[in-house]
């Protein structure tokens, strides 16, 4: 039986993203991948096209795990962030959420040896999200050692070839057409099952959206509206 702890945490990241059909359910298989208990350092790979959910499912199983690190540190969108800004500007926020400390970083050499050394006895919870080049695993997070015992690394992006140094890859796949009709009624008509006289117009529209997540989500408010 589950402790009222367990369901107390399970009740809260419901609410949180309610409406996100599947996403717990993933995020519990995704969270079994990570093996909590492990004192090992592991790398997950979260893989897939573009709208798939990669983002959401990381940011459910974040808000799962996260008070059982010392430090947790979600990076958002580093590849447009990298594109925009550079590197240095990423690892000196990486330091700041990891380690609560403001530091000035000369170049990106200097923040891969801040983070090597500054972060290597801490158990840490890390999250990059949309990780398009090597570079960028290369000089956030480019190896087991860098980390404390126990730490886990999640890596989302569309590219597999650039998780080959992960321990696991979890292929995130799209909706299924139960569940793909259920996000369209809740983003369509706020209920969740079609009206009858709408059924097969709905079931037109995720037969077009292929079960991608952000598809059915943009189509259902499209229709509302």
């Amino acid at each position: 039986m589950a402790s009222s702890s367990t369901l107390s945490w399970k009740y809260e990241v419901f609410l949180s993203f309610r409406g996100k059909v599947g996403i717990i359910s993933r995020g519990e298989k995704l969270v079994s991948l990570l093996s909590i208990g492990s004192n090992d350092v592991r790398i997950i790979g979260l893989w897939g096209m573009g709208g798939i959910g990669k983002t959401t499912l990381a940011r459910v199983v974040f808000s799962m795990v996260f008070e059982k690190f010392e430090s947790c540190c979600f990076l958002s969108n580093v590849r447009e962030e990298s594109e925009k800004s550079g590197l240095v500007p990423l690892q000196q926020l990486l330091i700041l959420k990891l380690l609560n400390e403001s530091m000035s970083i000369h170049d990106v050499d200097d923040g891969v040896f801040t983070i090597k050394n500054r972060l290597r006895h801490k158990r840490i919870l890390l999250i990059l999200d949309d990780v398009n080049q090597l570079e960028l695993l290369d000089n956030l997070a480019g190896n087991h050692i860098w980390f404390g015992s126990g730490s886990r690394i999640i890596l989302t992006t569309r590219d597999k070839h650039l998780l080959q140094l992960a321990d696991d890859i979890y292929d995130v796949e799209g909706l299924d057409d139960g569940e793909a009709l259920h996000l369209l009624s809740l983003k369509a008509f706020k209920i969740d099952h079609p009206p009858k006289d709408f059924l097969e117009l709905s079931k037109d529209v995720v037969h077009y959206a292929k079960g991608l997540p952000l598809a059915i989500e943009t189509l259902g408010s499209f229709l509302f509206n």
